[in-house]
C-alpha cells in the first residue's frame, strides 16, 4: 500500500507546485460496474486533478459447479484516491489511483440430491450446507481513462470512466456445515472454484454520471 501511494506521489509532484490557476472543486455520482459511486473532486490545474470517492453495490446470482448449485452474493466497491491527467487540458484523461477494495462473494448451497465433490459423491445428509467465501487483495491500484473534469465552465458536466481494478486471483475457502466431507475433497472444489473466478483477477470497471461543479 505504501508503495502504491508513493508512485501516485510521485506521479502527482510535477503539478502541486503553486499555480495562479484556481482550484475548481465538485462532486460526481455515477453508476456502474464498481457500484454505485460518489466522489469529491478537484481540479488543480486545467490538467491535473484529484478525486476521492467510495463505490458500493450487491448483486445475488446462481452459480453451479458441476452438479453444485450455489446461491451467491457478489460484494462490489471500494474507496480510494485517484490522480487523472488532461493530456489535452480538456475532458479526456489518464486515471491512476490506490484503492481500499471491497469485492468479494458469499457462497452457500444446500444439496437436495447426492452431488459429487472432489472424488466422492455425498448425501445431502453428510452434505448439510456448503458455506463458501472469495476474497480479493484489499489494497489495490486503479488504472484507466475517461472523461470529465472539474476544471471547467459551467455547473454540471459528465464523467464516465473506463479501467481496471487489478485485484489480485480470489482465494477461496469453503466448508461443510455437517462436517462428513473429507478435506481432501473440500480442497479439490475449492481448487476448482479458484480455477472458474481466474477471470476476475482484473476487475472492469465501466461507469458512467454527473459531475457537479461548485
Amino acid at each position: 500500500m505504501k508503495t502504491a501511494f508513493a508512485i501516485v506521489a510521485v506521479l502527482c509532484s510535477p503539478v502541486l507546485a503553486p499555480s495562479a490557476h484556481a482550484a475548481d472543486l465538485g462532486a460526481g455520482f455515477r453508476v456502474g460496474t464498481y457500484g454505485l459511486s460518489a466522489e469529491f473532486g478537484i481540479g488543480v490545474t486545467p490538467w491535473f486533478g484529484l478525486r476521492a470517492g467510495a463505490s458500493a453495490a450487491e448483486v445475488s446470482d446462481n452459480y453451479e459447479q458441476d452438479d453444485i448449485d450455489y446461491d451467491g452474493t457478489l460484494t462490489l466497491g471500494g474507496y480510494g484516491l485517484m490522480a487523472d491527467f488532461f493530456p489535452m487540458k480538456g475532458t479526456f484523461r489518464f486515471t491512476v489511483g490506490v484503492l481500499s477494495n471491497r469485492n468479494a462473494i458469499d457462497l452457500e448451497a444446500v444439496p437436495t440430491a447426492p452431488v459429487e465433490i472432489g472424488d466422492s459423491t455425498y448425501t445431502p445428509s453428510e452434505v448439510g450446507t456448503l458455506q463458501g467465501d472469495v476474497e480479493f487483495d484489499t489494497n489495490v491500484p486503479y488504472f484507466g481513462i475517461g472523461w470529465g473534469n472539474f476544471s471547467g465552465k459551467g455547473r454540471v458536466g459528465f464523467i464516465c470512466d473506463i479501467g481496471v481494478v487489478a485485484q489480485g486471483a480470489g482465494e477461496v475457502t469453503l466448508t461443510s456445515t455437517a462436517g462428513l466431507v473429507d478435506p481432501d475433497d473440500l480442497a479439490d472444489e475449492v481448487a476448482t472454484i479458484e480455477e472458474d473466478i481466474e477471470d476476475y483477477e482484473l476487475w472492469p470497471v465501466l461507469s458512467a454520471g454527473i459531475l457537479i461543479r461548485f
